[in-house]
């Protein structure tokens, strides 16, 4: 019987997953206010716009990136190296081709799409250039995500955080070297292609010793057709990432002025930055479950989900409770009292988020893990089709704030049909976290507000005040823990160590 990892080497890949996802955030996050002064509110938002289409881009793959990850798994589990390198080589030739596709479309309809968005006409011939040559940046973010999921699939996330960071840094430097006080925006675009191209050579160079390359250099059609089917399956559950962010960028330009993506983004990527936390835990999770699958089957991944699930999902509400009481203030503090408008979408968005992240998280892995992505696409339609009918009646109603309630609104929904689907097709049961829990969680709030209406009050705004809206959540953690810590699932027993088997850890969870 395959023994499972200690919990410390576990945690470890946690921690440095989180550092991966971190490194980007957080030069974003200090970029922003940079690039708000050298570029504008206008060009920030044509920026922003930008970003969505190449989000959207690398989102209507087929589902090819998302699905990597989890085959790099099973070839690792099988010690396959061979065609994990022609995985990742035919992976890259399709990106290519995908890229170079969407190019030749691309040359043509810009202009078309310009015209068809409020951008204002002095930055019209810059904005047509941008969205003429975005699917060659796709291509080099497409790359940069296929050596990520090597990375992922091999447990290499030590090498992951040092990639990222590594691509990250290079960015920030080539911003503040090279994006002087009025410059456009192929500047920026060049900074951009410069921090995929890095990541992506990074990434190879990190993970070489994980694949062989051998004749054939690409995968067999056996091999094609399992991938293309899990990645179809794939594809539709990505949907719900363009419905829920790009389709909203997208309409927020067609019925306003192209600074309010700008507002948006702002918003959107102060909701993700938080959202993103417990997600440093994805990635290992979802590496751990395929290799107990591959090794233990269903009965295996199961285990491992019986004893994850009461450990994530409060864990997750909590820290939920915490953001979303301090985001709307740190993103005031943040920028400026010009910028609350960009709060108050933070604290919608971040709300559907952490309830979404909550229900879905463990399921999602482990659906991934025995290869069912279609129970992930069910739902997933679920929310694409009804945030796209309350999308346009709340944008009337309510302009930005409306289009952003509609995706907070209908994630919730549907990630409750998540939880019933998945207990009926897997019988994956659902615990809600105790009456006690609930009671710290919301006293945890209240004092987060009350402190983050003192730090308010002090008048204290840009990077040092940013900080200061961390520190009340920290107290009211520090404060509340303690009454917590004897019953709180993530505290009660620790993760299955290598003395422990799948089905001894299953029995004894009973």
């Amino acid at each position: 019987m395959r023994r499972l990892p200690r919990p410390g080497t576990f945690l470890s890949r946690v921690g440095f997953n989180g550092l991966a996802q971190m490194a980007p955030i957080i030069v974003s996050l200090a970029l922003t206010p940079l690039l708000l002064t050298r570029l504008g509110l206008d060009r920030y938002g044509l920026w922003a716009l930008a970003l969505i289409v190449v989000s959207t881009v690398t989102s209507l793959d087929g589902g090819v990136s998302a699905s990597l990850a989890r085959f790099f798994a099973i070839h690792a589990a099988r010690d396959d190296r061979a065609d994990a390198g022609r995985l990742l080589f035919g992976s890259l030739l399709f990106f290519a081709v995908f890229g170079l596709v969407l190019t030749a479309g691309s040359l043509m309809l810009a202009p078309t799409l310009v015209d068809l968005l409020h951008i204002p006409a002095s930055l019209e011939s810059e904005a047509t250039w941008l969205f003429r040559w975005l699917p060659l940046l796709a291509i080099l973010a497409l790359a940069a995500d296929a050596m990520g999921a090597l990375l992922q699939g091999n447990g290499q996330f030590r090498e992951l955080a040092i990639a990222t960071s590594a691509s990250s840094g290079l960015f920030a430097v080539a911003v503040i070297v090279f994006v002087g006080s009025g410059a456009e925006l192929p500047e920026l675009y060049a900074c951009a292609a410069l921090r995929y191209a890095g990541m992506a050579v990074a990434g190879l160079v990190l993970a070489w010793k994980r694949i062989a390359a051998q004749r054939p250099f690409l995968p067999s059609w056996a091999t094609v057709r399992e991938v293309a089917g899990y990645s179809s399956r794939m594809q539709v559950a990505l949907m719900t990432g363009f419905v829920n962010a790009e389709l909203d960028g997208f309409l927020i330009a067609a019925v306003a002025e192209v600074s309010y993506v700008g507002l948006y983004s702002i918003g959107l990527q102060a909701a993700s930055a938080a959202r993103s936390v417990p997600l440093y835990a994805f990635s290992p999770l979802l590496t751990r479950l395929t290799t107990t699958f591959r090794h233990g089957g269903k009965a295996a991944a199961s285990a491992e989900f019986d004893l994850l699930e009461p450990r994530w999902l409060p864990s997750v509400l909590g820290y939920g409770a915490l953001s979303i009481s301090a985001i709307g203030f740190s993103v005031t503090v943040w920028l400026g009292d010009d910028y609350v408008l960009s709060g108050v979408t933070a604290v919608v968005l971040l709300t559907g988020y952490i309830v979404h992240v909550g229900l879905t998280g463990m399921r999602t892995c482990y659906v991934r893990a025995i290869g069912r992505p279609g129970l992930e696409a069910r739902y997933s339609t679920v929310w694409t089709i009804s945030n796209a009918a309350l999308t346009v009646p709340l944008a009337l109603v309510a302009g930005m704030i409306g289009v952003v309630s509609a995706t907070a609104a209908t994630g919730i929904l549907a990630s409750a049909y998540f939880v019933v689907l998945c207990r009926r097709t897997e019988r994956l049961p659902f615990l809600l976290p105790s009456r006690r829990s609930w009671v710290l969680a919301a006293t945890a709030a209240v004092l987060t507000v009350l402190g983050e209406l003192l730090v308010l009050g002090t008048d204290v705004h840009g990077f040092v005040g940013l900080v200061l809206t961390g520190v009340p959540p920290l107290v009211a953690v520090a404060i509340l823990l303690p009454f917590e810590r004897h019953r709180f699932p993530v505290f009660q027993r620790p993760l299955p160590a290598d003395n422990v088997d799948v089905t001894t850890a299953r029995r004894d969870s009973a």
